[in-house]
């Protein structure tokens, strides 16, 4: 509306003169931020941080980590021993064919 016409409305004075003189709450910016924050997407997680996560809040009894941990220790050590099994029969096996063609270089290997 055109402050300058002859017809002016009583509420758009009124709007003009009214002043808030109230300031803030301490700490509000801060809020406010904080509340943006929030509403803001969480970044994208590593596999190492949702293990870690994982294994922080599954695992807050140290009775029941201590069991997971001796569980996967239990496991790796079986699975490094039959490994190490495995490597050994073979290289006795290449040793001893090795050791066949030493002592007679023209027999064929089986």
């Amino acid at each position: 509306m055109n402050v300058n016409s002859p017809n002016k409305d009583p509420l758009e004075e009124l709007l003009q003169s009214w002043r808030v003189n109230i300031s803030p709450p301490p700490g509000f910016e801060r809020n406010v931020w904080q509340r943006i924050d929030r509403t803001r997407p969480a970044p994208a997680q590593s596999i190492g941080e949702i293990i870690r996560n994982w294994i922080t809040n599954a695992l807050p009894r140290p009775s029941l980590a201590a069991t997971y941990v001796a569980a996967l220790m239990v496991i790796g050590v079986g699975v490094g021993w039959s490994q190490a099994q495995q490597d050994s029969a073979r290289l006795k096996g290449e040793l001893g064919q090795r050791y066949v063609q030493v002592l007679d270089p023209y027999l064929s290997a089986p």
